[in-house]
C-alpha cells in the first residue's frame, strides 16, 4: 500500500513509504518472523513434532505413533534430522513438503561448513568423522601462512614462551586500531573452528582471546604460529562411532559404559565428564636455573580450568577458560573446575532428559584428579576451605539431588589435561589429541547411512 505525505510536509522530508504484508530478507524482524513460521509447520498435527524446551533449534516427536522418534536441528534455513526408522523419514519428508517448499540433499555431507563423512562396516557399526578442513585452508589464507612451513609434529604453543609473557608494546590508538581489528577477526575464526572440531586449540584460542581487546604485535604473531600449526594438521577431525573407543580406555584405565537404560525400555549411550585445572603459572613448573629472572603477573598467576563431555566414548562438549581471582591453592583451583563441568553437565542433562535419551533417576559421572576436590565435593566445608566462593556449594547441591558423582582418576590418565596447561611436553600433547580427533587415514570409507539433510 502506498501512503502519500501530509500536505504541509515536503515531500522530499517525508518521501513515499510502502506497507508490507510479509516479511523481506535482510529486515530486522525477518529472521523471529521465518522461525515463527517454520516453528508452526513441524509442530503442525500432520508433522507431530515438538520444539525443546532446554534449545529452541532443537525439535523432535514421534511423527509416527508407534515407530521410534524423530530429531531435528534448525539452523535458520538449513536443518539435519534422523530416525531409527526409514518409515518415520519418508513420512516427515512429504508432510513437510506438502505445507513449504523444501530441497532435501540426501545423507548429511555438508552443515555449517562442517564436513561429514560416513562409513558402514560389515558388522552394522557405523562410523562419522566431522572435519572442517576447507574452512581451515581459509583461515590459513587470510592470515597469511598459505606457503609458510609446517611439520606434523608442531604444536599450537610456542615453545619457551607462554602467551601471558608476550611484552605489551605503548602504542598510541591510531597505531593499535589496525591490531584490534585484525585481531579480532581471526580470533572469531578461530573460535568458531575451536566449537566445531578442533578441541586441541581451545587453550590457545582461549588465552589469546583475552587480549582481543588491546594486542601487541606479539599476540598476533603467536596467531600467525597458530595458523602454522592447522595448516600442519588441516584434515584433523572428530570421530563418532558406534564402537567401543577402546583407545580412549586404554588412556584412563578403565572401561566407559556403552549404555543406559531408558525408562521407555530402550539405551543411551551413557555421558561421562573430565575437568582439569593447573594452579599458578604456565611456567612454574619449568624454571630455567641460567635464564634472566622476570616478573609474574597477576593474570599469568590465575589458573586455567577445562573440561571435557564423552557421550558413548565420542567428544561432545569442551570448554576452557581461566579464573576471574586467584585461586589460594591447587584444591581450590579443581574444585572451581568441578564447578564449571558440573553446571555444563547440568545444561546437557536438561535437554537429553527431555528428549528421552537419559534417566534423570540416574547421576552422571565426573572425574577430577586432585583428592581433595573430590573428596570436598563428597563431604561438607571444613574451616581450611571456607575462603572458596560459596557457588562452588552448587557441587554438592548436584551430588545430593543425584544429577552427578564425583569420582577420582589419576593424574597421568586424565584426558582434560590437555585443556589446562599451555606448557606440557609435545608428545604428551598429540597423545592426548589423538585420543579426541583423527586423521583421515584412520577412517575405513564412506557409504550410504540413514542420515539427511535439507534446506527450506
Amino acid at each position: 500500500t502506498i501512503v502519500k505525505p501530509p500536505v504541509d510536509c515536503p515531500r522530499s522530508t517525508f518521501g513515499t513509504y510502502w506497507r508490507l504484508k510479509k516479511s523481506l530478507y535482510g529486515l530486522r524482524r525477518a529472521p523471529k518472523h521465518w522461525f515463527n513460521l517454520i516453528s508452526s509447520f513441524l509442530q503442525s498435527p500432520e508433522i507431530g513434532l515438538q520444539r525443546c524446551k532446554n534449545d529452541p533449534c532443537v525439535f523432535f516427536g514421534n511423527p509416527i505413533p508407534g515407530k521410534p522418534p524423530l530429531y531435528l536441528i534448525l539452523y535458520v534455513d538449513d536443518f539435519v534430522y534422523f530416525s531409527e526408522d526409514d518409515d518415520v523419514e519418508s513420512y516427515f519428508q512429504q508432510a513437510l513438503q506438502a505445507k513449504i517448499s523444501v530441497d532435501f540433499m540426501g545423507d548429511a555431507e555438508w552443515f555449517i561448513g562442517m564436513k561429514f563423512d560416513w562409513a558402514r562396516s560389515l558388522d552394522g557399526h557405523v562410523d562419522c568423522r566431522i572435519s572442517q578442513e576447507a574452512y581451515i585452508q581459509e583461515i590459513v589464507s587470510e592470515l597469511g601462512q598459505s606457503n609458510a612451513n609446517s611439520s606434523p609434529l608442531m604444536t599450537p604453543f610456542r615453545s619457551g614462551l607462554p602467551v601471558d609473557a608476550i611484552p605489551f608494546v605503548e602504542m598510541s590508538l591510531t597505531d593499535r586500531a589496525p591490531l584490534i581489528a585484525k585481531m579480532q577477526c581471526w580470533m572469531g575464526m578461530m573460535n568458531w573452528l575451536t566449537m566445531g572440531t578442533r578441541p586441541d586449540i581451545s587453550t590457545i584460542v582461549s588465552l589469546l582471546a583475552s587480549h582481543t581487546s588491546l594486542p601487541s604485535p606479539g599476540h598476533l604473531d603467536a596467531v600467525k604460529y597458530l595458523g602454522r600449526y592447522l595448516k600442519s594438521t588441516a584434515d584433523l577431525g572428530l570421530l563418532f562411532s558406534s564402537r567401543r573407543n577402546t583407545t580412549f580406555e586404554g588412556y584412563i584405565y578403565f572401561p566407559l559404559s556403552e549404555t543406559d537404560d531408558l525408562p521407555s525400555g530402550g539405551t543411551a549411550p551413557r555421558l561421562t565428564s573430565f575437568c582439569d585445572a593447573n594452579w599458578g603459572p604456565q611456567d612454574a613448573s619449568l624454571p630455567n636455573p641460567l635464564g634472566p629472572l622476570r616478573q609474574v603477573s597477576i593474570d599469568e598467576s590465575r589458573s586455567i580450568r577445562g573440561h571435557l563431555l564423552m557421550m558413548g566414548g565420542c567428544p561432545i562438549f569442551w570448554k576452557v577458560h581461566k579464573e576471574n581471582r586467584t585461586s589460594r591453592s591447587s584444591c581450590e583451583a579443581e574444585v572451581k573446575a568441578t564447578d564449571e563441568c558440573v553446571k555444563t553437565r547440568q545444561m546437557f542433562r536438561h535437554v537429553l532428559v527431555e528428549l528421552g535419551l537419559l534417566d534423570i533417576n540416574l547421576p552422571t559421572t565426573i572425574y577430577n584428579d586432585n583428592r581433595g576436590a573430590v573428596d570436598w565435593s563428597n563431604s561438607s566445608s571444613t574451616k581450611g576451605m571456607r575462603h572458596v566462593n560459596i557457588r562452588e556449594n552448587a557441587v554438592r547441591e548436584a551430588k545430593e539431588f543425584n544429577e552427578v558423582s564425583i569420582l577420582h582418576i589419576a593424574g597421568a590418565s586424565n584426558p582434560s589435561d590437555l585443556f589446562s596447561k599451555e606448557f606440557k611436553s609435545d608428545a604428551i600433547f598429540r597423545t592426548l589429541r589423538g585420543l579426541l580427533l583423527s586423521f583421515p587415514s584412520s577412517f575405513s570409507g564412506i557409504n550410504t547411512v540413514p542420515r539427511s539433510d535439507g534446506g527450506c
